[in-house]
């Protein structure tokens, strides 16, 4: 009985891969905007100063891949 389950899952991955695949298709401007994406560059913090500056990166970068995933 686990064979035909297996075989009806099976049967299923071709919608939605093709589901997917369009999904994409629209979203290639999002992607570009999703690699283009870079790492915080930021130094790890060591005091206060530091803090205050990796903080304010952060957010930098949290609100680019927002705008990013948005787009």
């Amino acid at each position: 009985m686990a064979n035909k389950s297996r075989l009806v899952e099976l049967s299923m991955v071709p919608p939605l891969a093709q589901e997917v695949a369009s999904q994409i298709d629209g979203a290639v401007g999002a992607k570009a905007q999703i690699a283009a994406l870079t790492p915080v560059a930021t130094p790890d913090a060591t005091d206060a100063t530091t803090v205050i500056t990796l903080a304010n990166a952060n957010k930098a970068k949290i609100n680019s891949i927002i705008a990013a995933l948005k787009a």
